[in-house]
Protein backbone atom coordinates (compact mmCIF):
# COMPACT_ATOMS: atom_id res chain seq x y z
CA UNK A 1 0.00 0.00 0.00
CA UNK A 2 1.67 3.11 -1.02
CA UNK A 3 1.65 6.21 1.21
CA UNK A 4 0.06 9.53 -0.45
CA UNK A 5 -1.01 13.33 0.46
CA UNK A 6 2.92 14.09 2.28
CA UNK A 7 2.54 11.21 4.75
CA UNK A 8 4.90 10.78 7.25
CA UNK A 9 7.12 7.96 6.35
CA UNK A 10 5.91 6.26 9.20
CA UNK A 11 4.49 2.27 8.47
CA UNK A 12 0.58 1.61 9.38
CA UNK A 13 0.68 -1.36 11.81
CA UNK A 14 -2.48 -3.53 11.42
CA UNK A 15 -1.60 -5.71 14.42
CA UNK A 16 -1.10 -9.63 14.73
CA UNK A 17 -3.44 -11.81 14.30
CA UNK A 18 -4.37 -14.49 17.43
CA UNK A 19 -2.20 -18.02 16.62
CA UNK A 20 0.46 -16.54 14.20
CA UNK A 21 3.62 -14.01 14.72
CA UNK A 22 4.37 -10.45 13.20
CA UNK A 23 5.69 -11.57 10.40
CA UNK A 24 2.96 -14.41 9.71
CA UNK A 25 0.14 -12.19 9.76
CA UNK A 26 2.28 -9.57 7.33
CA UNK A 27 2.46 -12.25 4.96
CA UNK A 28 -1.60 -13.59 5.41
CA UNK A 29 -2.13 -10.20 4.78
CA UNK A 30 -0.71 -9.67 1.42
CA UNK A 31 -2.61 -12.90 0.74
CA UNK A 32 -5.65 -11.21 1.50
CA UNK A 33 -5.01 -8.01 0.30
CA UNK A 34 -4.65 -10.19 -3.48
CA UNK A 35 -7.66 -11.99 -2.86
CA UNK A 36 -10.01 -9.03 -2.00
CA UNK A 37 -8.28 -6.74 -4.79
CA UNK A 38 -9.38 -9.87 -7.52
CA UNK A 39 -12.51 -9.81 -5.87
CA UNK A 40 -13.89 -6.06 -6.24
CA UNK A 41 -12.47 -6.60 -9.89
CA UNK A 42 -15.10 -9.05 -10.22
CA UNK A 43 -18.34 -6.28 -9.04
CA UNK A 44 -20.23 -4.29 -11.35
CA UNK A 45 -18.36 -0.83 -10.26
CA UNK A 46 -15.67 1.59 -11.52
CA UNK A 47 -12.66 2.25 -9.35
CA UNK A 48 -13.88 5.68 -9.34
CA UNK A 49 -17.58 5.26 -8.44
CA UNK A 50 -18.20 7.16 -4.85
CA UNK A 51 -19.22 4.37 -3.01
CA UNK A 52 -20.47 3.69 0.82
CA UNK A 53 -18.52 0.64 1.98
CA UNK A 54 -19.21 -0.77 5.43
CA UNK A 55 -16.18 -2.82 6.99
CA UNK A 56 -17.53 -5.41 9.67
CA UNK A 57 -15.29 -5.86 12.76
CA UNK A 58 -12.59 -3.70 10.76
CA UNK A 59 -9.61 -4.21 13.35
CA UNK A 60 -6.84 -1.96 12.84
CA UNK A 61 -8.58 -1.13 9.59
CA UNK A 62 -6.38 -3.28 7.23
CA UNK A 63 -9.26 -3.99 5.25
CA UNK A 64 -11.10 -0.55 5.43
CA UNK A 65 -7.59 1.06 3.89
CA UNK A 66 -7.82 -1.63 1.13
CA UNK A 67 -11.51 -0.83 -0.05
CA UNK A 68 -10.11 2.81 0.19
CA UNK A 69 -7.56 2.36 -2.13
CA UNK A 70 -9.29 0.68 -4.64
CA UNK A 71 -12.26 2.73 -5.39
CA UNK A 72 -10.56 5.74 -5.54
CA UNK A 73 -13.69 7.99 -4.70
CA UNK A 74 -14.90 5.84 -1.83
CA UNK A 75 -15.82 6.52 1.59
CA UNK A 76 -15.39 3.52 4.20
CA UNK A 77 -16.98 2.75 7.86
CA UNK A 78 -15.29 0.51 10.00
CA UNK A 79 -16.72 -0.82 13.19
CA UNK A 80 -15.53 -2.76 15.72
CA UNK A 81 -15.83 -3.30 19.80
CA UNK A 82 -12.18 -2.86 19.68
CA UNK A 83 -11.73 -5.42 22.03
CA UNK A 84 -11.62 -9.06 20.58
CA UNK A 85 -8.36 -10.96 21.10
CA UNK A 86 -8.09 -12.40 17.75
CA UNK A 87 -6.23 -8.91 17.15
CA UNK A 88 -4.02 -7.99 19.99
CA UNK A 89 -3.61 -4.97 20.48
CA UNK A 90 -6.55 -3.37 18.48
CA UNK A 91 -7.81 0.03 19.29
CA UNK A 92 -9.66 2.62 17.00
CA UNK A 93 -7.12 5.23 18.10
CA UNK A 94 -4.38 2.20 16.33
CA UNK A 95 -7.04 1.99 13.53
CA UNK A 96 -7.29 6.36 12.96
CA UNK A 97 -3.62 6.23 12.97
CA UNK A 98 -3.01 3.73 9.98
CA UNK A 99 -5.31 5.37 7.77
CA UNK A 100 -3.77 8.71 8.46
CA UNK A 101 -0.83 7.35 7.84
CA UNK A 102 -1.93 5.74 4.15
CA UNK A 103 -3.37 9.45 3.67
CA UNK A 104 -6.74 7.85 3.99
CA UNK A 105 -8.18 9.33 6.82
CA UNK A 106 -10.40 11.79 5.10
CA UNK A 107 -12.40 9.09 3.58
CA UNK A 108 -11.61 6.29 5.95
CA UNK A 109 -13.76 6.81 9.73
CA UNK A 110 -14.15 4.41 12.49
CA UNK A 111 -16.46 3.64 15.36
CA UNK A 112 -16.88 1.71 17.99
CA UNK A 113 -19.94 -1.47 17.35
CA UNK A 114 -21.23 -5.01 17.66
CA UNK A 115 -21.85 -6.61 14.72
CA UNK A 116 -24.52 -8.51 16.59
CA UNK A 117 -26.00 -5.50 18.13
CA UNK A 118 -25.47 -2.28 15.55
CA UNK A 119 -28.35 -1.53 13.13
CA UNK A 120 -27.32 -0.21 9.58
CA UNK A 121 -30.15 -0.71 7.63
CA UNK A 122 -30.48 3.09 7.38
CA UNK A 123 -26.62 3.09 5.94
CA UNK A 124 -27.39 2.08 1.87
CA UNK A 125 -24.42 1.05 1.93
CA UNK A 126 -22.74 0.06 -1.82
CA UNK A 127 -20.77 -2.22 -0.38
CA UNK A 128 -19.80 -4.41 2.66
CA UNK A 129 -16.60 -6.25 3.49
CA UNK A 130 -15.11 -8.09 6.35
CA UNK A 131 -11.90 -10.15 7.11
CA UNK A 132 -11.42 -13.02 9.40
CA UNK A 133 -14.42 -11.75 11.69
CA UNK A 134 -17.12 -13.84 11.34
CA UNK A 135 -15.54 -17.53 12.85
CA UNK A 136 -14.99 -15.51 15.98
CA UNK A 137 -18.37 -15.57 16.60
CA UNK A 138 -19.01 -19.34 16.72
CA UNK A 139 -22.69 -19.99 16.25
CA UNK A 140 -23.65 -16.73 16.48
CA UNK A 141 -21.97 -15.91 13.30
CA UNK A 142 -25.57 -17.11 11.98
CA UNK A 143 -27.04 -14.15 13.71
CA UNK A 144 -24.51 -11.62 12.10
CA UNK A 145 -25.60 -13.48 8.44
CA UNK A 146 -28.69 -12.44 9.05
CA UNK A 147 -28.24 -9.26 10.24
CA UNK A 148 -26.01 -8.40 6.75
CA UNK A 149 -28.48 -9.76 4.89
CA UNK A 150 -30.90 -7.10 6.23
CA UNK A 151 -28.59 -4.41 5.74
CA UNK A 152 -27.74 -5.35 2.32
CA UNK A 153 -30.23 -3.25 -0.20
CA UNK A 154 -30.94 -5.27 -4.06
CA UNK A 155 -27.73 -3.25 -5.62
CA UNK A 156 -25.12 -3.82 -2.45
CA UNK A 157 -22.24 -6.25 -2.88
CA UNK A 158 -20.74 -8.06 0.09
CA UNK A 159 -17.29 -9.10 -0.29
CA UNK A 160 -16.50 -11.69 3.05
CA UNK A 161 -13.25 -13.42 3.59
CA UNK A 162 -13.22 -16.02 6.32
CA UNK A 163 -12.12 -19.56 7.50
CA UNK A 164 -15.11 -21.71 7.77
CA UNK A 165 -15.44 -24.08 10.69
CA UNK A 166 -18.69 -26.03 8.73
CA UNK A 167 -18.96 -25.35 5.35
CA UNK A 168 -22.05 -27.23 4.56
CA UNK A 169 -24.02 -24.87 7.63
CA UNK A 170 -22.47 -21.82 6.66
CA UNK A 171 -23.40 -22.05 3.09
CA UNK A 172 -26.98 -23.15 3.62
CA UNK A 173 -27.46 -20.12 6.06
CA UNK A 174 -25.92 -17.60 3.37
CA UNK A 175 -27.73 -19.44 0.64
CA UNK A 176 -31.16 -18.79 2.67
CA UNK A 177 -30.16 -15.22 2.92
CA UNK A 178 -28.95 -14.01 -0.45
CA UNK A 179 -29.83 -15.26 -3.98
CA UNK A 180 -26.03 -15.25 -5.19
CA UNK A 181 -23.62 -16.64 -3.11
CA UNK A 182 -20.22 -16.76 -4.85
CA UNK A 183 -17.36 -18.66 -3.35
CA UNK A 184 -13.63 -18.30 -4.19
CA UNK A 185 -11.66 -20.62 -4.18
CA UNK A 186 -14.44 -23.03 -5.55
CA UNK A 187 -12.94 -25.83 -3.45
CA UNK A 188 -14.90 -27.20 -0.21
CA UNK A 189 -12.80 -27.51 2.52
CA UNK A 190 -13.39 -26.82 6.05
CA UNK A 191 -10.68 -24.88 7.58
CA UNK A 192 -9.78 -23.08 4.40
CA UNK A 193 -9.39 -19.08 3.92
CA UNK A 194 -12.08 -18.13 1.04
CA UNK A 195 -13.83 -15.29 0.05
CA UNK A 196 -17.55 -15.01 -0.62
CA UNK A 197 -19.42 -12.66 -2.49
CA UNK A 198 -22.85 -12.34 -1.98
CA UNK A 199 -25.24 -10.40 -3.41
CA UNK A 200 -29.08 -9.97 -4.18
CA UNK A 201 -30.62 -10.24 -0.18
CA UNK A 202 -33.61 -12.41 -0.01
Amino acid sequence: MAQKDGESNKRPDFGTYHHSTPAASKRLRERIRVRFADAFASLPFSCDDPLKVLDIGCGLGFLSCVAAENYSKSTVTGFDTFEHPSLRGSSMARAKKNAEIMGLSRRVRFEIGDVLESDYRGGRFDLFVSNLVYHNLGKKRFQAYGKLARWATPSSYAVVGDIFFDYQADSKCLGELFGSVETRPRAKRDGEYRILVLSNPK
